[in-house]
């Protein structure tokens, strides 16, 4: 468990910079599955997912080789092993190992997937895409077991690779947008013999920079109007490439309002505007009337992710009433709770349009009596607490409020999360000027 220690009310400026995307750079080192040739990743943040991710690999078999904090040389010319290991499956981007053994092995086993306290996170709309793609699921309680079938079986090194599906074009629509999802069954499809159009897929810039990477390696995948992909399958392993991340679209909304927090004193580089649009139109509006209504959405809309961060805004600087929407999640209000033990005064309710088809989580986790909105009322003058960080979000949440509530703060991080999402953050704000450690 981690702790942080957080005297808080110290004057914060100067640079910031914005890492490698959580998101992104850590599935770029699964697509190394796809070929037998050396790939090479830069812009990879140093975090525990990503070693949990490139630990994984070397178990399969893979040779990993970490060049330098950002930097991995990872070949896989052997893979026999088809069970992702439990000490990966705790990373978010752990799914993708489905997608990319499916195609190189034709099968994969690993332990049941859980959730956590912003939702559920099922992976059923994966498993339902790999059915009707012809797959076969199996569960135990303990394992899940996942086959595709063979159509014809090339040879390579004493290894097979399996090309799945049948000839013609196979079709999948999405009951509704997963980011994950939509990533796991694209790498899936790479070497199939037919056609595969995947419809209402997820746009999230993240899924762009798998896709990128892997027709940089020799896969025909192709985004068509609006939320179709279309993956035409080659018939030989991919080529090795040298690849990049994208920079963290996350990281760098959190460091904007910390730059707000903070007076406008913070200087934010490797920021990536056009990844940023729904939440500085957002932030602008902030700015302008010191109030905010936001509606959460899959990408283009205002990230999930993001909703912690302009609470918090809200809450600190804001002038009168906020409000905001979470259509993505069924229970992400642990930052209100934490927040509330410093003095933020909020409120939850149900919206009057609290129809359960208008959110993209499950309907059947939908309940009639849960809040999905909230009202936060500002300014607030924050005061220390004893804070938990609940998950990622909620965790930089409460280390930032902590900056600005002056005396000691503590917050308790029992899984890790903070560490997990941003990459060498006490260094960071420390350099900002910050007194804050980490035990």
């Amino acid at each position: 468990m981690s702790t942080y220690l957080v005297n808080g009310g110290k004057k914060l400026s100067g640079v910031y910079e914005v890492s490698g995307a959580k998101n992104a750079g850590p599935k770029l080192l699964i697509s190394a599955l796809l070929t037998d040739q050396s790939c090479s990743f830069k812009n990879i943040p140093d975090s525990p997912d990503t070693r949990k991710i490139a630990e994984a690999i070397e178990i399969l078999g893979g040779e990993v080789e970490q060049l330098d904090a950002h930097s991995w040389r990872i070949t896989c010319l052997d893979i026999k092993q088809i069970e992702i290991p439990e000490s990966a499956m705790s990373a978010r981007q752990s799914v993708l190992f489905i997608g990319a053994m499916l195609a190189r092995m034709g099968r994969v086993r690993m332990p049941l997937l859980g959730g956590d306290v912003i939702g559920k996170r099922p992976i059923d709309r994966l498993l339902a895409g790999i059915e009707a793609l012809g797959g076969e699921i199996k569960q135990d309680g303990v394992y899940t077991d996942i086959t595709l079938a063979r159509t014809h079986e090339d040879s390579h090194e004493d290894q097979v690779f399996a090309k799945t599906w049948s000839s013609g074009q196979s079709r999948y629509r999405f009951e509704k947008n997963t980011h994950t999802g939509t990533e796991s069954l694209i790498l899936a499809a790479v070497f199939n013999p037919s056609e595969v159009l995947l419809e209402n897929c997820a746009l999230e810039p993240e899924v762009d920079n798998l896709i990128d990477t892997l027709n940089s390696m020799g896969a025909k995948i192709a985004r068509e109007d609006d939320r179709h992909i279309r993956i035409t399958g080659v018939k030989k392993l991919l080529s090795g490439k040298a690849t990049k991340s994208m920079y963290d679209r996350l990281e760098a909304a959190t460091a904007l309002v910390l730059n707000e927090l903070a007076g406008d004193t913070i200087e934010v580089r490797n920021i990536e505007p056009q990844f940023l649009t729904a939440f500085t139109e957002k932030l602008n509006e902030f700015k302008k009337n010191k109030k905010v209504d936001i509606v959460t959405d899959v990408h283009p809309g205002f990230m999930t992710d993001w909703q912690p961060l302009m609470a918090l805004l809200a809450a600190v600087v804001g002038e009168g009433v906020s409000t905001i929407h979470e259509r993505i999640f069924e229970k992400r209000w642990s930052c209100l709770r934490e927040l509330g033990k410093m003095g933020v005064h909020y409120e939850l309710y149900r919206p009057e349009d609290d129809d359960p088809s208008g959110y993209n989580f499950n309907q059947s986790e939908f309940e009639s009596t849960e809040p999905h909105a909230a009202r936060i009322f500002g300014p607030t003058e924050l005061k220390p607490a004893e804070l938990n960080s609940h998950d990622v979000r909620a965790g930089i949440d409460v280390l930032l409020a902590a900056l600005f509530a002056k005396g000691e703060s503590v917050i308790r991080d029992p899984k890790d999360h903070i560490a997990r999402g941003y990459e060498d953050i006490v260094g960071k704000l420390t350099k900002l000027g910050a007194d804050i450690k980490k035990l």
